[in-house]
């Protein structure tokens, strides 16, 4: 009986975890992508590829990490019936007024960092520009993304439409400009001064590193879109002033590479989306939450 239950949980469970990355793959795949500038679709459906692939990994490894912490101790059933419990008390929670107050904690704690802004500024405003500027650049991909793909929101669109210079270009490269500043203070701090209390572990060097050359590689990309003149960095481009700073290091014929500049930049990135569940920005994201989902798991009665 307690094998036909594990069962039935793990497969009911795998139906609904692979049926909702199906979705999301579909959802990828059928995006109309009408504002990539790359002009051989050949880069365009080996980016694809990649990021579904990346995508999959992404869902299985925080999957795989939720069901190990489904594993404590004094917990009831096994770690997929017990995921599966709480999924409708998350659903539920997250539509009472409670999440608001819990929201505002974690944004608090786990984004604006506060109680590491007592112990060290310096350290408190490393993490606050890179998790910060993470969380923002996700968000504005999730904007674009609907305007451009599913409202077809023209001032997104045109060159010189306002979404599109203070959003897309402006906003973009903000965002990026507060995680580049972040990151270089955290590679001089671990790798140049190397301070005792701080060790360096190979995580730690790599999730820096990675992040690093993506937000290095997006403004290299930009700086030879501006450089080459490939449509949709042709209007207005001081919006983009990182962009524009390298582009003044490049030649016009840098817009010859763009297609492969851009799936190099598009494969970081897609591996980087793969890497999150492994790396130490997952669990201090994760953390906060899942001391939350804590309580609302039933635990043996004594």
């Amino acid at each position: 009986m307690p094998d036909q239950r594990y069962m039935k949980d793990r497969t009911s469970l795998y139906v609904l975890f692979f049926g909702m990355v199906l979705i999301i793959s579909l959802i990828i795949l059928l995006l109309p992508y009408e504002t990539v500038y790359v002009q051989d679709e050949a880069y365009l459906d080996t980016f694809l590829i990649v990021i579904v692939a990346s995508v999959i990994v992404f869902f299985l490894g925080t999957l795989y990490n939720v069901l190990l912490w489904m594993e404590g101790k004094g917990l009831v059933g096994t770690p997929e019936g017990r995921l599966l419990r709480l999924l409708p008390r998350i659903l539920k929670f997250v539509l009472s007024r409670r999440f608001g107050r819990i929201l505002s904690v974690f944004l608090k704690d786990a984004l604006y960092l506060s109680k590491l802004k007592g112990r060290s500024v310096l350290r408190w405003a490393t993490h606050l520009l890179v998790l910060g500027g993470f969380a923002a650049m996700f968000l504005l991909d999730l904007l674009v993304t609907f305007s451009l793909d599913f409202l077809k929101y023209q001032p997104m669109i045109e060159d010189g439409g306002w979404a599109k210079l203070w959003i897309r270009d402006f906003g973009f490269e903000l965002v990026g400009f507060m995680m580049l500043v972040g990151l270089t203070m955290a590679t001089v701090r671990r790798f140049i001064f190397k301070p005792k209390i701080l060790r360096t572990e190979l995580p730690d060097a790599t999730s820096i590193l990675f992040l690093l050359a993506v937000v290095l590689g997006g403004f290299i990309l930009e700086g030879m879109g501006i450089a080459g003149r490939i449509p949709g960095h042709q209007v207005d481009q001081a919006y983009s002033f990182l962009g524009y700073a390298f582009s003044q290091l490049m030649p016009g014929s840098a817009g010859q590479y763009y297609d492969q500049a851009w799936l190099i930049h598009g494969v970081m990135s897609a591996l980087l989306i793969a890497y999150i569940p492994f790396s130490k920005l997952f669990h201090m994201i994760a953390t906060p939450i899942a001391i939350e989902a804590d309580k609302m798991l039933p635990t043996r009665v004594r």
